[in-house]
This record gives C-alpha cells, structure tokens and sequence, in this order.
C-alpha cells in the first residue's frame, strides 16, 4: 500500500498547534512561539479548548471547527488525547502530523499501551506521523521550526534525522554558533508510523538535501533499512554515527563467530554493504558532513599538504599515515617549479614548508605552481607567526582553489591571531579546522565514502531454494531433535553447496577408532564428538598425527578419560576419525544470525587463538567474489595469504569461490541460527573445511 507522501512536512502551507498555550513555557506555547519567531509565512491555527486569542492568534476550541485547510498539525496535548486530535486531522485532511506529547512506551504500562493502540491504528491512514515524544521537525528554508528547542538554524544542505532529542537540542546550539545550515532537522521519537527509513528516503527525494547525517540508536525494521541506505548511499553522502559498540556487546553463543559478533558488527556491515560510512564521535560526523556539503569527493587518497611550520607539517603527515591517506613525494618537474617561487629554506617534499615568514603571495604561488593535478586532495596549514595575516592567506586560498575539482580543506592552527582568516574560509565553503587531524580525518572519510559508492555491490538477489538434498538432510536432523550440529551433521550440507571437506567418521569406541583409521589411511586426526564442548583441545579432546592403529587405541582411551575428567557432566557421542590434512594457513569461516540484518558472515584467523587475535572481518550475505578477496585483503594476516619468506601464497580465489558458497548457504538454510567452519585450512592448491560446528533453531 502506498502511503501519503511527507511533502507535508517539507512545505505546508498552513500549520496548526493543538495544544496551543498562551504561555511560552509550556510545550504548546514554545512551539507556536518558534513559529512566529521564526517568521514562518504560512498560516498558523492556534487550537486551545479555552481561549479565543493565543499569543495574539485566533485560536479555535478544535481542529474541526478552524477555518481554511491544514497540511501539518503539530500536537501536545496530554498523551490520553493525542490519538482524538490525530482522528480530528484526519477528519479535517490534514496529511502531515508532529507528536510532540510523551506518555507512550517510555513512560508506563498505560503509555505502552497507549502506543500500541495508536500504532494500529495509523496503519492504512492517509496521514504521516512523526513520534510521539519527540523533539519535533524543522525546515529551515521555509522558516519552519515546529519544536519546543528555541532558535533557528540556517537553511543549509545537510539533513540531520537524530534518535536522541537530547542530542538534537545540543547540535541545534552548537550548529548556530559554527553557522552550520540544515536543510531539515528532524528528531523521530518512539517511531509509531514514520521511522529512520522513512525519513531517510525523503531527505534523499529533497532537493535541498545534499548530505544525509543520522544519529542511530537502533533500526525498526533491518532489511528495509538497509534496502533504503543503499537506494539513498547510491545518489547522496549519507554519515551515520551509532551508539551501542560496546554495550551491545557479544553474543552469549557457543561459537568462536558468536562471541566475536555483536549485532554493532551487523550494522556496520549494513552500513558498508549499502555504502554509506559510519563515524565514531559526533564532531567526527559533522567535521564530515562539512566537507562533505560544501567540496567535491577525493578520486583517490593521494594527500598534498601546505605549510609554514614544520611541525605541523609531521603532524599532518602523522595523522594523514594513520588514516589511509598517502603522503607521496611530488614530481621532479613540479619540484623544480616550486624551487623557483619559493625561498631556498622552503621545503619541496610533500608536506611542502613555506617557511615561517610566508605571506599570502607565498602560499598564492605555492598553490598555482601545485595545482589540482598535485594530488587527490588538499590541506593547507596555517599557524600564527610574527607577522600572519590569516586573511590575507585565507583569500588567496579561496581565490586560487576556485573551481578546483579536489577537496580542499585548511588548519588554521592558534586563536585569535587565525580567527579572520578561519571565518572567511568557512564562509567561502572552505572547512577550516583547529588542527591538522580533524582535517585529515574528514578527508579520509570523504575517501571512503567516494570508494564505497565505487564499490557498491550488485542488487542484493533474492535467495533461491536450497537444493533438495539438503532440505531432506535439515529436515532429518530436525526431526531428530539435534540443536547443536558438529562436522558429520554438517558435512553434507558443506559438501552440497561445494565446500571441500575432510571426511570424517565416527566411532563409539577406541577399537573401532582404530579400525577406521586403517580404512583412511594414516597418518590421522582424533577429535571427540560432544554437543557440549565447544573447544575440544582446551579439554584434551584433538590428538593430531597418530600414525597406526595401536597409537590411535592408545590416543582414543587416553582422549576419552582425559575429557570425561575435564567436564564429567558432557554427553560424549564418540570419537571422530578424520585424515590428517596437509599443512597449511587456518582460516576461520562464520555465520551468525542476526534478528535484523540475516546472516552476517565472517572470514578470519582461524584455530585456537581466534579470540586471542580477534582478526576477522565481516559482511552480510550474499557475498561477491570480489567482496570475499577484499574481506581478505582487510585481515592482519593477509601477507601471510599472499606468501612471506619465500612461502608460496595460499589460493585466495579458491578462498573466496568457498567464502560465496558458505554465505549462499546461510541464506538458503535459515534453520541455521549458526555455523562455523574452523579451520579451513588454505594452501597454494586449494582449501579445505576440517572442523564445523552449528546450532539448529527451533
């Protein structure tokens, strides 16, 4: 069903306050004083049961009873009346409505009560709502401002959408003071109709919006968002920061993938599957939102840095090393040009030092000798000295880079002295920072976003049927009642969807392990087959190498009294016999469920220090062949992949032709809540899966 649009939202042409006060203190009187402070040029309807004049307006004693069309209501009346007043804006066509009122889910069993009524109900409505309980929605180009937070930001094109109304408040007074423009604020609390997606969506249709910055705290429905990120990440730069990294914190599951995924790791796979960009502190997402609005995305990360101290040069240099930025030296021929404009002390490496003394002359021609074809962006450093004119430098920066098609960005370094010169860059769309790493950071961040609308995966498929033999054999395992699966429950799914396996057998008995041994071959591996020992060699449950029969009854008897020892209470099912496999680097493959996003998918480390390390990567499934090489390509040992010392490199294609077929596997098997292979063992001729384990669900 097609619901109402929110051009209601964006530009009514008639407003009404229902709850209107003649007190500006009071919620209702904030807001209808916001929008006659703000100078909002439609019609406002004051609605007050009691007066006949509010704040000097007619007002009227219901909505119903107003004269002339509504397009946007804004309520905050008691919570027991904000479901009336939203049937009266549907009775009156009102298409747009902003719950300001609390007293819903965050309050009281009544209030959760409250909410649920009224989330039904706006089901199907031809209305869209915003809350309850939020802080409200401000349209600055239209001098809109229906909150209750006083003061209005200037119309700009950065759309901020905020989880947190406390937080919404903040940046207002903090964006005024930098004169950082908006082209919506928006807060949406308790979400009962419009969501993070919604609003999303929208500010991506706005043609003010050129930059899309959200403060999350959670998503309502996961596959719907990131289906919407990845629509808007396509046309617009969209920043999100979340909280909860660590407070999330890990999955209580049994796997080594569970304790290392938290569902912190599925958002930002999400996030970096749709290509949008996460940051990690507040002035980090809007530093970027800065650069972001007012320059062009880098083509690469190759840095130019200009200065007149040397310190700051390092400093640049530092953080520009530590963000993925290069610090390249520049050409001979650009060189011997510099060599020619600037004093015999400069420096012609990259950072380029002016020097102490240098004028604005001097960082003018620095600048046109350099060019944009220098690198892929800009800074330019500025610190105060004997005789800094910051305005003088600030123009020449903003009359050279002109129409330059590179992000540039400055650091303006000291206080009052660098003042002027910090004000006329920002008011020219240069951003100008405190310190060289702000500034590099934001550059770095806009090198991520340009790469990941680069990278942009394909379409997400919709998952086929899994193949009919492995419905029979899920179905099977169902029926028995087995929850926790090892290597031969899940060696036929593995090899179904063509993942190699060591093939395994199992044995009740020393004996019989030692029969099976001679059938496979020598030399072999002995695990213990138990549903509750999750990491069998911290129990005395692997034995590696055994090399004939009586080894492998010794090897068995010992394994058995040593793990019934460890942990007497564990049903022991047996022993595993498997061949031993050539030698080779242990990767780790993994699979959580997670309720928003689906299967998240891991590739990393593997064996028995994978939580000691920690080095893994994720994404969400499906996975591309060229996602799985970069997953690769991100871990800590990926020098050991491609070979040290003169060791051969492992096959990574055949790594990651197994990485698609695992995830496709998670897809088409949703019975599975978990699955990890550890290890894979990888060599220069292929891969192959040696130990598994999962969890059925119910």
């Amino acid at each position: 069903m097609t619901r109402p649009s929110l051009s209601p939202f964006f530009d009514p042409q008639s407003v009404a306050v229902i709850g209107a006060s003649r007190d500006p203190s009071k919620v209702g009187g904030s807001v209808l004083a916001n929008l006659r402070s703000a100078g909002y040029p439609g019609r406002v309807v004051p609605v007050n049961v009691s007066g006949d004049t509010v704040q000097g307006l007619k007002a009227y004693p219901s909505l119903l009873g107003a004269e002339g069309e509504v397009d946007l209501a804004v309520i905050t009346v008691p919570a027991a009346g904000v479901l009336p007043a939203l049937k009266d804006c549907v009775s009156k066509g009102v298409r747009g409505a902003v719950v300001i009122s609390a007293g819903f889910r965050e309050s009281t069993d009544e209030g959760r009560r409250r909410e649920a009524e009224l989330r039904e109900w706006v089901v199907g409505q031809p209305i869209r709502v915003l809350g309850p309980n939020c802080l409200g929605w401000i349209r600055p180009s239209r001098r809109l401002n229906v909150t209750f937070a006083p003061g209005m930001p200037e119309p700009g094109g950065i759309a901020f959408i905020s989880h947190s109304g406390a937080l919404a408040v903040a940046i207002l007074d903090w964006a005024r003071d930098r004169r950082l423009g908006f082209s919506l604020f928006a807060h949406l609390g308790n979400q009962a109709d419009l969501n993070e997606s919604d609003l999303l969506q929208a500010a991506a249709e706005d043609p003010e919006t050129r930059v899309i910055v959200a403060y999350i705290e959670g998503v309502a429905n996961g596959q719907r968002f990131v289906d919407t990120l990845s629509a808007v990440a396509a046309t617009k730069p969209v920043v999100l920061l979340k909280t909860g990294r660590s407070a999330e914190g890990a999955r209580a599951v049994s796997s080594h993938t569970g304790a290392l995924a938290g569902s912190d790791t599925a958002f930002d796979a999400a996030v970096r599957k749709a290509g949008a960009v996460r940051a990690t502190r507040v002035e980090e997402l809007f530093d970027l939102a800065r650069g972001l609005v007012s320059q062009p995305l880098p083509k690469g990360r190759r840095l130019v840095v200009v200065t007149n101290g040397g310190g700051l040069g390092i400093v640049s240099t530092d953080a520009a090393r530590a963000a993925g930025l290069q610090i390249e030296r520049l050409p001979d021929p650009v060189r011997r040009r510099l060599a020619a404009v600037l004093p015999s002390t400069a420096s012609l490496a990259n950072p380029v030092d002016l020097v102490g003394d240098a004028d604005a002359a001097r960082y003018s021609e620095a600048l046109h000798t350099l060019g944009p074809e220098s690198g892929d962006a800009m800074l330019i450093v500025l610190t105060a000295q004997a005789a800094t004119d910051s305005a003088g430098v600030a123009r020449a920066v903003i009359g050279v880079t002109r129409g330059w098609m590179i992000p540039v960005v400055a650091a303006f370094v000291g206080g009052a002295r660098v003042a002027p010169g910090a004000r006329a860059l920002e008011e020219a769309g240069i951003p100008c920072f405190p310190f060289p790493e702000p500034a590099v950071e934001t550059l770095a961040g806009m090198a991520q976003v340009a790469e990941r609308r680069i990278a942009r995966p394909e379409a997400r498929p919709h998952a086929t049927a899994a193949p009919s033999q492995v419905l029979s054999h899920v179905a099977r395992l169902r029926s028995a009642g087995a929850t926790s699966l090892g290597l031969l429950e899940l060696q036929p799914l593995l090899e179904a969807y063509g993942i190699p396996c060591a093939a395994g057998r199992g044995a009740s008995s020393p004996d019989e392990a030692a029969t099976i041994a001679q059938r496979c071959g020598f030399p072999v591996a002995l695990k213990i087959l138990s549903p509750d020992i999750t990491h069998k060699s911290d129990v005395g449950g692997v034995v590696l190498g055994l090399a004939s029969a009586a080894e492998v009854t010794r090897a068995a008897e010992s394994m058995l009294a040593k793990v019934r020892a460890e942990r007497p209470q564990a049903a022991i099912r047996g022993i595993l016999v498997q061949p031993m496999v050539t030698s080779g680097r242990e990767l780790l493959f993994g699979m959580v469920r997670d309720p928003q996003f689906g299967p998240l998918v891991m590739v990393g480390l593997g064996g028995i220090y994978v939580e000691v390390f920690r080095d893994t990567v994720a994404r969400l499934a499906p996975v591309s062949p060229n996602e799985a090489l970069a997953m690769l390509d991100e871990l800590q040992m990926a020098p050991l992949l491609r070979g040290v010392r003169g060791e051969a490199p492992v096959d990574r294609t055949a790594i990651a032709d197994i990485m698609c077929r695992f995830a496709r596997l998670t897809e088409q098997i949703p019975e599975l809540n978990e699955i990890e292979i550890n290890p894979l063992v990888a060599s220069a001729t292929g891969a192959m899966a040696v130990d598994a384990r999962g969890t059925l669900g119910p």
